[in-house]
């Protein structure tokens, strides 16, 4: 395939630019207010980051991973991490705009966030998943925080994941944090029905 042809449909199908469609069509119908709709549209922070991780053959392996924050305006922002190798910029962009308005909608004062990491976890290890787990916490240390932002499971991660996240967050901050995250273990203070409640309605 053609980078021209490639790039087109990239183009097409931009996660970011459809949720900008439907946010115009939103904004039109609710006529809201320009100054409103140019805060809105944008997020408000997003960080990237180089993971240089062992693999278990002893090579090493950069991934990279990503958070992004679309909106703090209703409450601390809140979002699932995945791993997929189909996570980009644009794509985390886009997951948390929808984010921040599903919480925004629903009236739960959280805003939107998400998070990833390029990478095919059905070819890692358990052991490696453990390190790219923990060097992405160390990354985003000073973005997470239980007044700040709240990751929770997405595609490809769990409970075990979020697990690794509070002890390596715990262990940086000095402090165990089990708030850190939704979606970890109950032994962790995780919640019954928590995996089930995402497909109720």
């Amino acid at each position: 395939m053609s980078t021209k042809k490639k790039a087109e449909e990239h183009e097409i199908t931009n996660p970011f630019d459809e949720m900008i469609k439907r946010l115009d069509v939103a904004a039109k119908i609710m006529k809201l207010d320009e100054e409103v709709y140019q805060i809105v549209k944008k997020p408000s922070r997003m960080v990237y980051c180089s993971l240089p991780i062992k693999l278990d053959n002893g090579k090493t392996q950069v991934f990279e991973g990503y958070r992004v924050i679309h909106s703090t305006a209703l409450g601390p922002s809140k979002g699932g991490i995945r791993y997929s190798l189909d996570v980009n910029e644009d794509e985390v962009m886009a997951l948390a705009a929808w984010m921040a308005f599903k919480c925004a909608i629903a009236d739960i004062p959280y805003g939107g966030a998400k998070g990833g990491i390029n990478c095919d976890p059905r070819h890692m290890s358990k052991g490696e998943l453990e390190r790219l787990t923990r060097a992405y916490t160390g990354a985003m240390a000073d973005i997470f925080g239980v007044d700040k932002d709240i990751p929770a499971p997405d595609m490809n991660t769990g409970p075990q994941e979020m697990a690794w996240i509070v002890d390596e967050f715990s262990k940086i901050t000095g402090g165990f944090t089990p708030g850190i995250v939704t979606g970890k273990p109950l032994h962790l203070g995780g919640s019954l029905g928590r995996v089930e409640a995402t497909g109720r309605v």
